[in-house]
């Protein structure tokens, strides 16, 4: 053990000599919500996501902390901590303004700047929710995750192909916004961007909200980027271990439990998948051809058109693959036919808030390590099928009305009939 001290406040650093430095010292792994390998089919919101962080002992120099180990309760006794990887001068400066304020560089260190040449991996215990009030997570990553900071989701104009002056960030009414409702300009923790409790963390969605418009224009940005979804992280937490327990089936050793433990720090980072995270965004042509009858306050236009158009994501205008004369039943069909893929890996310190494909790979470590950030962990992805939760919704939320062939009308107003609730077994 070594410790480091200095004044009142302390520096541990929990050391251990073991096997080599591997590729990445952080081993970090998706949990599947299926035990075969195969896709499996979720509902669209309610499913849980949960990335696993683990650092085995001699891939790192030790554990930084301020007197307590990192706990819920927050605050710069004890509320984060830092897995330290590598420290070349074995002077720690963390760039983190609480750290830096309560714990100087022990004596006999060269003098301080504020470059830190430390690779390590940042954590806070904590639990976040969209628009519930929250203090305890990274200042500036708290300040950038309100609505008005950009962590909110991609806005359009309300008339599509028809600037109509809408500007973002504002709420500005000629505005239509896409994903999940993101707590406005509550101080939250919660949002499009990196999280404030686990600021290392980049996950990213090649698709719907979590890719990089040109906004309030429908078209995305090229090359290729992706947003940081990180920030939607509902709780981070650790153990200091992974001691499991094995039953032995050898003749004459049957029921003695054998313990294992393997001398290794995990963090854990959860999401309850919001509505309309995890799907395309839609614009929608619903009346295509010659106006047969013009749309009015009581009835919806009549167009002679065989096929309905689509936009994707900002990709180019297209046929639908039937008519489906409703935008809400044309999101429903593309979520449902949709193989999604998540994705995640660490840096240290800090991640982007967003990343640029430029060589066109769909590899983003090395877009990230092009960016000056280090890379600390492996990539890895999942891929799932949902179920949509969005029925007699009009769209809303990753669909909207836009006239894409010129004819002046786009919409099929629909009510949605009333009825009772059902008992159903799930799909298979």
């Amino acid at each position: 053990m070594k410790n480091l001290r200095s004044g009142a406040a302390l520096f541990s650093l929990i050391t251990s000599i073991g096997v080599a430095y591997a590729e990445y010292p952080v081993s970090l792994s998706i949990d599947q919500p299926n035990s075969n390998g195969d896709i499996p089919l979720l509902s669209e919101s309610g499913w849980g996501l949960t990335i696993k962080m683990v650092v085995e002992d001699g891939d790192m120099d030790g554990i930084a902390k301020i007197i307590n180990w990192p706990n819920k309760m927050g605050g710069p006794a004890g509320g984060f901590g830092f897995i330290v990887l590598e420290d070349p001068d074995r002077c720690p400066w963390m760039d983190d303004p609480v750290w830096r304020s309560w714990q100087p560089p022990p004596a006999g260190c060269p003098p301080v700047t504020d470059i830190s040449d430390e690779t390590y991996l940042e954590f806070r215990p904590d639990v976040d929710e969209s628009g519930m009030p929250d203090n305890s997570g990274d200042a500036a990553e708290l300040a950038e995750l309100v609505d008005p900071a950009g962590g909110d989701g991609p806005e359009f104009d309300s008339v599509p192909l028809k600037n109509n002056g809408c500007q973002i960030d504002t709420a500005d009414e000629d505005c239509t916004q896409f994903g999940p409702p993101t707590g406005d300009a509550v101080v939250d923790g919660w949002g499009y961007g990196n999280d404030d409790n686990l600021p290392g963390l980049f996950l990213w969605l090649e698709a719907g909200t979590g890719l990089v418009y040109a906004e309030p224009d429908f078209e995305r940005i090229d090359p290729q980027g992706v947003r940081n979804l990180a920030g939607m992280i509902n709780s981070v937490t650790y153990d200091l271990s992974d001691i499991t327990k094995t039953h032995s089936k050898d003749a004459g050793q049957q029921g003695k439990p054998t313990i294992t433990y393997t001398p290794e720090t995990r963090v854990w980072a959860h999401m309850n998948i919001p509505r309309q995270l995890v799907r395309n965004v839609i614009q929608y042509d619903a009346c295509v051809g010659n106006v047969v009858s013009p749309s009015s306050e009581l009835f919806p236009a009549i167009c002679d058109g065989e096929y309905d158009l689509w936009r994707i994501d900002g990709g180019p205008i297209e046929r639908t693959p039937q008519q489906f004369s409703q935008a809400s039943i044309a999101a429903q069909w593309k979520l449902e036919n949709t193989v999604f893929t998540l994705h995640s890996f660490m840096v240290s310190g800090h991640a982007p808030d967003v990343l640029f494909d430029t060589d066109g790979d769909g590899d983003y470590t090395d877009d990230a390590e092009a960016e000056g950030y280090t890379v600390i962990s492996n990539v890895d992805s999942i891929d799932l099928i949902q179920l949509s939760n969005q029925y007699c919704l009009l769209g809303e939320g990753s669909a909207m009305y836009a006239d894409l062939d010129g004819n002046g009308e786009s919409d099929e107003p629909y009510a949605c009939p009333p009825g009772p609730g059902d008992v159903i077994k799930p799909p298979r």
